[in-house]
């Protein structure tokens, strides 16, 4: 059964908006529309609080929706994180889970997913054939998506990598020093280029 894309359900403080992000972005957001339309005056004035449990909401499609909402009169709430990051709950077939810190010269190289529940420390090297995720900060070297699957991420507590790779694209850190990220980032490709974003847990 196909699960609906969009749920909005009332609160004691207002509405929480449910996306699961499997649908492009102008479903999603068509869907929040017509949902808010039909409840006509109903939502005037009230809170809106955003929860995203499959995928992710970019920046510039959370100021969208932000922008949408406020012409239905309802404010979203900023008191508390916004967005979800979904790790995996429990081990797939095609997911490695290492509880364990890599040190410098130590290489995983796995034909799947990779999930470090530790560091990885300078000197190491995480290649996946999918997604990498560590629970820690990542300061070594990390290629997702290396059999070209450019919808690959690389995720991390302190993402603060000497080299990152999605699919065939590289991504050095700025040599200029940058302020510490206030909490989990994700790395992704976009338009070609890899871009990270902040990524809050709920």
């Amino acid at each position: 059964m196909n699960q609906e894309p969009v749920v909005i359900k009332g609160t004691r403080d207002g509405i929480s908006i449910i996306l699961r992000h499997q649908s492009d972005f102008d479903t999603i957001k068509n869907k929040i529309f017509e949902k808010l339309q039909r409840g006509g005056e109903f939502f005037k004035g009230g809170q809106a609080r955003l929860l995203v449990k499959e995928g992710y909401v970019s920046q510039d499609e959370l100021e969208q929706l932000e922008t949408m909402l406020r012409d239905f009169g309802l404010h979203l709430r900023k008191d508390k994180p916004l967005r979800t990051i979904t790790f995996p709950g429990s081990p797939q077939p095609d997911t490695l889970i290492l509880k364990k810190t890599l040190r410098s010269g130590q290489r995983i190289a796995y034909r799947g997913n990779v999930v470090i529940v530790g560091d990885a420390n300078p000197g190491s090297e995480i290649i996946a054939k999918g997604d990498i995720l560590v629970f820690g900060t990542l300061r070594g070297m990390a290629h997702a998506g290396a059999e070209g699957d450019g919808n690959s991420i690389v995720a991390a507590y302190r993402l603060q990598p000497i080299q990152l790779r999605i699919a065939h694209v590289i991504s050095r850190p700025p040599e200029e020093k940058s302020d510490m990220p206030q909490g989990p980032e994700v790395a992704r490709l976009k338009d070609g280029i890899i871009i990270i974003e902040p990524y809050y847990l709920i």
